[in-house]
């Protein structure tokens, strides 16, 4: 049932952000889940094509895989570092867009939780 749902949130669904790179929402029970594929599409696609990047993660991926004892030094998140530093790691939102997407969240956000108060004891006041 779950599968069918985002297939048709993927045919159906509009752009909270149309651009650089398109925003989707869609509503879970406990919050909002934003689909950024166009960026992702972006991030592979970018270290596909550069083969320094494309050395970076190979490497990053050796160094993974790579078993042994953790000596504090995790050269790892340095790869990743670089990999973020020539790929980009935020996704811009423009101008009026920025309310639009503010709004559209808002919107999707659960209610939140009331509380009531426990009822009180006979004599308590």
């Amino acid at each position: 049932m779950n599968r069918i749902r985002l297939f048709f949130h993927r045919i159906f669904r509009r752009p909270a952000v149309t651009g650089p790179f398109p925003i989707y929402l869609r509503r879970i029970p406990t919050g909002v889940v934003l689909d950024l594929e166009a960026y992702f599409e972006h991030v592979v696609t970018t270290i596909a094509d550069d083969e320094e990047l494309l050395a970076l993660l190979l490497e990053f991926a050796d160094d993974r895989g790579s078993a042994g004892a953790y000596d504090g030094h995790a050269p790892e998140k340095l790869l990743v570092e670089q990999i973020g530093d020539r790929v980009g790691f935020s996704v811009p939102v423009y101008g009026e867009k920025v309310q639009a997407l503010a709004e559209r969240l808002r919107s999707l956000a659960p209610a939140p939780a009331v509380v009531i108060p426990a009822q009180r004891e006979a004599g308590a006041a």
